[in-house]
């Protein structure tokens, strides 16, 4: 069965796409920028420095062209650009997981991930049942609580 975005995730790309419409004048390209608001938003977060920190990495992952807002994210290369060892990342994730920040598809989810990454990656992936895949992370939750923290 092919990955299909949720609703909320289809309502986000285009409050986002709202947001970019309003707020930039280069339309080409769009990064998030980390507006007064949003960096407000993560500096007042109920969660670890750390979690801060790989938050701010992942926004800056996210390349809005508003098809989805997915981070394929693997370990090592987390850990190549943020000098954070994969225990901590992972004890971060799950701190941003639960506390409504991200929405992350652990590799674990093996089937699940491979759909999605065929929807990003628009090509078939090899599906093994006894590795796992590398954690994909979506931002919607993010984008929830940026855009409701605007109002």
């Amino acid at each position: 069965m092919p990955h299909n975005l949720s609703q909320s995730h289809k309502k986000m790309c285009k409050k986002a796409e709202q947001y970019k419409a309003n707020n930039i004048d280069n339309k080409e390209e769009f990064y998030l920028l980390l507006t007064e608001s949003a960096f407000r938003l993560i500096l007042k977060a109920d969660i670890t420095p750390t979690s801060k920190i790989l938050l701010v990495y992942l926004l800056s992952k996210v390349h809005f062209q508003f098809e989805h807002l997915y981070i394929y994210l693997p370990y090592d290369l987390l850990e190549k650009e943020t000098n954070i060892i994969k225990a901590t990342a992972i004890n971060s994730l799950k701190d941003l997981d639960k506390k409504g920040f991200i929405k992350l598809h652990k590799g674990t989810n093996r089937k699940h991930n491979n759909e999605i990454k065929e929807y990003l990656f628009k090509q078939p992936q090899f599906y093994n049942p006894h590795r796992n895949q590398q954690n994909i992370v979506e931002m919607t939750p993010f984008f929830a609580k940026f855009l409701k923290a605007e109002k």
